[in-house]
């Protein structure tokens, strides 16, 4: 048999679905002419068409036509191509539900490189790939092709505007959700998103839509934490807070209404409730933790005596300060701590004989290896120590400063001094009292806390409104007030719980 009739037989027996045959002579082909372009391409085809989606055989055919996709003669066989493309979506696909986005992107982008045209779906999934990898620009690129085909397609115009929300520009995601077509089911979630955006500048228009949503089709866990926000955003914090546990009830593992359900029961003064979110939300398979081959503390009544604890914090600035306190608990029972802190928090922390954090082992973010037999995040230590009630925390000072530098003390001037935060509404002083404007340090120049605290320690007293600044100054025991905003909560509580130390000043 010449290997034309070999090559015609092969195609008879796998268009009439005797695939063994066919494969028996593709693989007969390819031992006598190993890069013979169409048994190359043909075989790969077959070899997907038996895969059924199973990860091993996706990647022999795709193998297999890529190799006749490099051959000369592909280029007069258009279908050498678009199979490929297929196969590498397919490929994609699989390795996406096996867990490993990261491989499925890096698939897609060998297919989008190929210059053949990509279906909408691979596209899309792409284009989702790359905005999850964070590749936000080129995400934007594949959603705005994928509009420019079509200009109604509901999953591209949800996707940009929540790529667009990232980057910092809601007024445009908004253009991209205006004159949707009426609610239906193919466009609810594009709908939903719009409420959202519509919460800061519109939220009549954002709870009409949601109205109209939970009318047509009922509440899901997006359109209960949706309508949390809504609530939070008009003060009422234990509303909110009821429309996230909604959200939770109906999909337990929703990452954002979990934080946002813990945010609010801290700021409601459930302490139980919000601080065993915040462990839920690091402790949730999947989550990326900074020491990931570190075992986690994971529950309150895990014996730890003896061991060596590493303490770490992520979810936000003022944790550090905030919650510095509670160190000193970790080590009289009996644990090994250290602490992995931002360059420039180093010298505030009082480490040495007879200090507040005494025996307690610094160790620097980005330049320290750190050993441990466990490790735990820093918002994560008072569920682990279950202190659930303010009296239960130690007040400090637990935090210093380092000496005030001599040009700083000679620039301040020699009436009395109070500290204020740069940029804010600033308090009413009284007359003789010299306020002084401080900031935190930018990203780039993190050495710069040690600045800061030497000049709340320098001034006389402080008056901050809640934040960094102002759980720094408690933590280093400043005199002075928190600036808390007039409004209640909806529930008749302030919005805001000040360090401990300082009073409330409105």
């Amino acid at each position: 048999m010449s290997l034309a009739q070999a090559l015609s037989a092969a195609v008879a027996h796998h268009g009439a679905g005797r695939l063994d045959e066919a494969e028996a002579l593709y693989a007969a082909i390819l031992a006598q002419v190993p890069d013979q372009v169409d048994a190359l391409h043909l075989r790969g085809v077959l070899i997907l068409q038996r895969a059924q989606g199973a990860t091993s055989g996706l990647e022999a055919g795709v193998d297999l036509i890529r190799r006749a996709h490099g051959q000369p003669g592909a280029v007069t066989v258009p279908d050498i191509g678009a199979n490929l493309v297929r196969g590498l979506a397919a490929l994609a696909a699989s390795h996406q539900r096996a867990g490993q986005p990261q491989c499925a992107l890096e698939v897609l982008l060998e297919a989008d490189a190929l210059g053949l045209p990509l279906e909408a779906s691979t596209r899309l999934a792409l284009a989702e790939g790359l905005a999850s990898a964070g590749a936000v620009v080129e995400a934007e690129g594949h959603y705005r092709s994928l509009l420019a085909d079509d200009p109604g397609s509901m999953p591209a115009r949800a996707g940009l505007a929540r790529l667009l929300v990232r980057r910092g520009k809601p007024g445009a995601a908004l253009g991209v959700l205006d004159s949707l077509p009426p609610l239906d089911a193919a466009n609810g979630a594009a709908h939903r998103l719009r409420a959202e955006l519509l919460i800061p500048d519109a939220p009549q228009r954002a709870a009409a839509l949601l109205t109209a949503l939970e009318a047509a089709g009922g509440a899901d866990a997006d359109i209960h934490h949706t309508w949390g926000r809504l609530k939070q955003r008009s003060g009422d914090i234990a509303g909110a807070r009821a429309r996230y546990a909604r959200a939770l009830v109906l999909d337990p593992r929703h990452a954002a209404a979990r934080l946002d359900h813990a945010a609010a029961c801290l700021r409601l003064g459930a302490w139980r409730d919000g601080f065993a979110d915040l462990a839920w939300r690091w402790m949730r398979p999947g989550t990326t933790r900074r020491h990931g081959a570190i075992p986690l503390w994971e529950r309150a009544d895990q014996d730890i005596a003896g061991c060596r604890l590493l303490v770490w914090d992520e979810v936000e600035a003022e944790a550090l300060p905030h919650l510095a306190r509670l160190l000193p608990r970790l080590r009289d029972r009996g644990v090994d701590v250290v602490v992995e802190v931002p360059p420039g928090w180093a010298p505030l922390l009082p480490t040495g004989p007879d200090q507040p954090l005494a025996g307690i082992t610094v160790a620097i973010r980005g330049r320290d290896t750190v050993h441990a037999d466990f490790q735990v995040p820093l918002q994560d230590v008072p569920d682990r120590l279950a202190l659930w009630e303010p009296n239960g925390f130690w007040t400090g000072p637990y935090l210093h400063a380092p000496t005030p530098p001599t040009a700083l003390v000679a620039a301040l001037p020699p009436s009395r001094t109070v500290a204020v935060a740069a940029g804010a509404a600033q308090p009413t002083l009284p007359q003789g009292v010299v306020a002084i404007p401080i900031c935190p340090p930018p990203p780039d120049a993190p050495d710069g806390w040690a600045q800061v605290a030497a000049t709340l320690a320098a001034a006389d007293a402080v008056a901050l409104p809640v934040g960094i600044l102002a759980h720094l100054a408690g933590a280093l025991g400043r005199p002075g007030v928190v600036l808390v905003p007039p409004t209640p909560t909806g529930d008749g509580r302030q919005p805001a719980r000040p360090p401990p130390g300082t009073r409330r000043y409105a």
